[in-house]
């Protein structure tokens, strides 16, 4: 089957390149057969019912140039992003495309100029000496989470008397605006914490000193900000009915809770098996930031030009990420208000932790080119086949799905970068965090320690980075 286009590129300054392609005869065809059958459904034209006028008679009708450039507009986005796929060629902003104009006939050509992935200069990446903390269990964890299986495992008991804080109370209640009935505002048999998780801030307190059987009316005033119309600035008048005060009854700390909440028979081993697994939970933190740590060596031994608009492209999807991150009902525009800063303030903010996101993305990529890493096409389809059993899902509907979604290439990618973020980390050699700090004021005294909170961005190889979440 012969190729739609053909693709040459020609490499220019300043990570550009040039791409010119040439659309067959026979695509340009195809696609003036689609163009026309779909006009045929929209234009009228007498004589014909809809969708039944002959070609040549809707191109009469149109005008053959205006159907030309019909089809020029409707697959120029197709045809440019089936050379870029087929090129490799990876852009990171809009192209500049020139149409040498709709052809009378034969193949239709054009060119598109674009901006490319910027690739790094790479330093020492070998061998680099990187500061490592000791990994410790911090004193009164394992408390916290003994004591965390006791509530897990405490039960209500009824008591007759007011409820106080801490008591879990079953209420019926109705939320009135105006007299008006509040959309879901009203529920039966609710059953709420006092001092937990209420249904609104405040409205549990009110609760205090209510015992079984009786009522209280209260109101609730809200924001102006909040992000549900009905309730938005106004006040919600809640009719309350409490009809069972109940208090949690804690377990002794003991053998038999040791048997009720784990496989173990006594105390003793459920807190050895705690501190163990707190000991594990310790040292793949510490290898966490340890990894991070190698790959800014990497990145700050590298040269490397971050276009702007790939910085604010990334900015661009934290931003969304957060949006889809928000509880429900808060939009990201109030969440950037709650903060008391602009949008603007928010991305100059975030603009210095993408760029070295990239940075690190950049390096790493430099790395995997220098040290021939691939990943073949098996290697992939293991990698989602092991992706979906960790899931639970069926290994072969995942890897149809990754093909249906195009995958392949962006799971490849995070593949590489993560056996290239291997290959650092073994090679890098630890050093005591003192010693570190110590050549970091000595070296540099103006620098500042990578923040941990420019962690939250993507960094190389981060576990479930392998992009089959993604399809």
């Amino acid at each position: 089957m012969a190729k739609s286009l053909t693709t040459e590129v020609t490499p220019l300054a300043d990570d550009r390149v040039r791409l010119e392609v040439a659309v067959s005869e026979d695509e340009v065809r195809r696609r003036v057969d689609a163009v026309v059958r779909e006009l045929a459904r929209s234009v009228r034209i007498p004589g014909f019912r809809p969708g039944k006028a002959p070609a040549n008679v809707v191109v009469q009708r149109l005008g053959r140039e205006y159907v030309m450039q019909k089809m020029v507009e409707d697959s120029l986005g197709d045809w440019y992003a089936e050379a870029v796929a087929a090129t490799g060629v990876e852009p990171i902003d809009d192209p500049e495309v020139d149409v040498a104009g709709p052809p009378d006939g034969g193949e239709l050509t054009f060119t598109a100029t674009v901006r490319t992935r910027p690739k790094a200069r790479l330093g020492t990446y070998k061998g680099l000496e990187v500061g490592k903390e000791e990994p410790m269990v911090p004193e009164g964890a394992v408390e916290a989470e003994l004591e965390r299986l006791r509530e897990q495992a405490a039960r209500l008991r009824p008591v007759d008397r007011p409820a106080q804080r801490g008591d879990f109370v079953t209420i019926d209640f109705e939320g009135r605006v105006g007299g008006r009935r509040v959309p879901n505002g009203s529920g039966r048999d609710y059953l709420i914490e006092i001092g937990g998780r209420g249904l609104v801030p405040g409205f549990d307190e009110r609760l205090i000193g209510l015992s079984a059987g009786e009522s209280a009316t209260f109101t609730i005033d809200y924001p102006a900000g909040d992000q549900r119309s009905e309730l938005a600035g106004k006040s919600v008048e809640y009719a309350v009915t409490v009809k069972r005060v109940q208090e949690k009854v804690l377990p002794e700390l003991d053998d038999e809770l040791a048997a009720q909440v784990s496989e173990f028979d006594t105390l003793g081993e459920l807190r050895a098996d705690i501190y163990r697994r707190l000991q594990e939970a310790a040292q793949a933190q510490v290898d966490e930031l340890f990894r991070r740590a190698v790959i800014d060596a990497v990145a700050r031994e590298a040269t490397v030009e971050v276009p702007e608009v790939m910085v604010r492209r990334r900015v661009g999807e934290i931003l969304h990420e957060t949006a889809h991150r928000l509880p429900r009902g808060i939009s990201l525009e109030a969440y950037i208000r709650a903060t008391g800063k602009t949008p603007e303030q928010v991305v100059q903010e975030l603009s210095p932790d993408a760029e070295m996101s990239i940075r690190r993305e950049l390096a790493v990529e430099a790395v995997a080119e220098a040290e021939g890493i691939v990943v073949t096409d098996a290697e992939v389809e293991d990698q989602i086949r092991a992706d979906a059993e960790a899931a639970g899902r069926d290994p072969e509907e995942l890897l149809a799905e990754a093909r249906r979604q195009n995958a392949f290439e962006a799971i490849r990618k995070d593949m590489v970068r993560s056996r290239a973020v291997r290959l650092l980390v073994e090679s890098a050699v630890p050093i005591p965090m003192e010693q570190a700090k110590a050549r970091e004021k000595l070296w540099t005294p103006e620098s500042t320690e990578p923040e941990v909170a420019a962690a939250k961005l993507w960094t190389p190889g981060q576990p479930g980075a392998t992009g089959t979440g993604r399809t």
